[in-house]
């Protein structure tokens, strides 16, 4: 049967279709980029640059999340997490692995930062590290970066944190460096920008925990287990905006330079380059999280409990991601 001349539609029928498909598609992208996730960080630290970016050039809404951004303590976020007031926090995870231990049911997605990108600064008189022996060392509340990082740092030396050497708790990690500046203490693990200042004071460097490469999941891409169940599609576009992020952290210095400089405050273009260069060095294009680095942890770790530890790893999103070709992508593309 003929369709009838006068009948725009069926005459149509192609041009239609097609005009019907753009339209589908365009409001499949508005309820796609509606979807909103709440996000938190501390966002003023070197380690954090690829979240500090991804919200400023608006990376999630490339790949459909509306950011709920908050910017908080680590400590404060993972209870945040918990209580489901947040979806999704770049935190520490030795933090992430305490509470999953005490029973939280966080989990860790993907690393940012898996070694420890700290250096240790001593006074002149002190050669190396078996002489901090009886000294005292600057030092933070425990689940704290820096209380890990000190950890670490002693266990690798041989060096009994309780017995070995006197461990001085500040409340804040900007009171740390300037403890060694006066000379409260004789050692503390610093980075960009403070090791510029320490340089300047006469101190030196003894070790780099960067350059040792000792796994560990400094920095993390931590969620929840019912956030997996739930919304893991919704996970992995939030994850590939924090991924775009270290992309142009590692492509594209004066961008990242720019962030450092307003996240950070820092002025100084020696020092925004000292801190460019640490994350350089620590940054990964694919970060993910190994069972060593949660043995690192687990090695110093005095809490006891039922839940296998390796069970706050979660890199399932992170894997699907690589496995569509997006990591691959980012840096194919000019």
């Amino acid at each position: 049967m003929k369709a009838p001349k006068n009948n725009f539609l069926f005459a149509n029928a192609p041009a239609f279709l097609v005009l019907a498909a753009s339209m589908l598609v365009h409001d499949c992208r508005i309820v796609w980029s509606a979807e909103t996730l709440r996000f938190g960080f501390s966002g003023a630290t070197a380690t954090q640059l690829a979240g500090s970016i991804a919200v400023e050039q608006k990376l999630f809404d490339r790949y459909g999340v509306t950011v709920e951004f908050t910017q908080s303590a680590g400590t404060t976020m993972i209870r945040a997490l918990d209580s489901g007031s947040l979806q999704l926090a770049i935190v520490g995870g030795g933090q992430a692995l305490s509470a999953y231990l005490k029973g939280v049911d966080v989990r860790i997605i993907s690393g940012l930062v898996n070694a420890i990108p700290f250096q240790l600064w001593v006074k002149p008189e002190i050669a190396a590290v078996k002489d901090l022996k009886g000294k005292l060392i600057a030092n933070t509340p425990p689940g704290t970066s820096l209380n890990l990082a000190n950890q670490v740092m002693l266990a690798r030396a041989g060096l009994d944190p309780s017995r070995d050497v006197k461990l001085v708790a500040f409340g804040r990690l900007g009171l740390v460096s300037q403890a060694l500046f006066t000379g409260v203490v004789d050692a503390a693990l610093l980075s960009p920008p403070e090791t510029i200042e320490a340089k300047k004071s006469g101190l030196h460097m003894i070790l780099d925990l960067a350059t040792a490469r000792i796994p560990c999941p400094f920095t993390s891409v931590v969620t929840t287990r019912a956030m997996l169940e739930k919304e893991p599609l919704l996970l992995g576009r939030s994850l590939k905006g924090i991924l775009h992020g270290v992309n142009l952290a590692l492509t594209n210095p004066d961008l990242a330079k720019k962030t450092i400089n307003r996240t950070m405050r820092l002025t100084d273009p020696e020092a925004i380059e000292e801190v460019y260069q640490r994350v350089t060095m620590v940054y990964e294009r694919f970060p993910v999280v190994s069972k060593e680095a949660v043995d690192t942890i687990l090695k110093l770790s005095p809490v006891t409990s039922n839940r296998n530890p390796y069970g706050v790893l979660d890199m399932s999103v992170l894997e699907r991601i690589d496995k569509e070709g997006f990591v691959r992508s980012l840096y194919s593309a000019k």
